[in-house]
């Protein structure tokens, strides 16, 4: 499983590298620059989550299967659709909603270090629910990049990041499972923060430009 890490990051780094390196061969100003890097690490992530998505649902449906697999499979589908298209149509009321959802996985982080077996127990019969809900938040906040940026960066980088770290204070049992679902979101985080600071710079450029000498 840390294999696939692995392999999630560098395929992600390499596209990433890829469109930079064509954004820069065609000479595009930075704030176009900055542009395409939020679109990449947006499509990026989306792509993740088709795949991850597809990934839990094959098992749902294998084991328990029926209308029981259907009915776990709606149960963190329907919310990450919902959540994505209030971080689309209204990224203003998305932002307070998915700080406290990722204030939740933080605290699921701390819950699980002071008690491990349990959430160990809890997992085995139910699934990676961890995993799962970094994923519902993760997308959602990457659809809310595209218009909040910089904030999208660090509900990002919290999602993706604070369950690892804290999980891993009370046991490492499930961690390198957790960081194969978290890998691509923090990757988009720090896309997002990046590229962020580079619109930032060339807004302040700009102005310098427009200011009468």
């Amino acid at each position: 499983m840390f294999a696939v890490t692995i392999f999630l990051a560098a395929a992600a780094l390499l596209v990433v590298a890829a469109v930079m390196a064509i954004v820069t061969l065609r000479k595009l100003d930075r704030s176009a620059r900055a542009r395409a890097l939020i679109w990449t690490a947006t499509a990026i992530m989306a792509a993740f989550t088709v795949l991850a998505g597809l990934f839990i649902s094959g098992y749902a449906l294998a084991d328990p299967g029926g209308s029981e697999g259907i009915a776990l499979v709606a149960s963190w589908a329907v919310p990450l659709a919902g959540l994505a298209a209030l971080a689309w149509l209204r990224p203003s009321w998305a932002v307070p909603v998915l700080t406290v959802l990722t204030a939740l996985l933080v605290v699921a982080g701390i819950w699980f270090a002071v008690d491990s077996a349990s959430w160990r127990t809890f997992e085995n019969a139910n699934g990676p629910v961890r995993a799962v809900a970094v994923l519902v938040v993760a997308f959602p906040a990457a659809v809310l990049g595209l218009k909040r940026t910089a904030v999208a960066g660090w509900l990002l980088l919290a999602a993706g990041f604070g369950p690892i770290a804290l999980s891993a204070l009370g046991s490492l049992a499930g961690v390198v499972s957790l960081s194969a679902i978290s890998v691509i979101p923090l990757i988009t985080g720090l896309l997002y923060l990046v590229a962020a600071r580079m619109t930032r710079t060339a807004q302040s450029t700009d102005h310098l430009r427009a200011a009468p000498a």
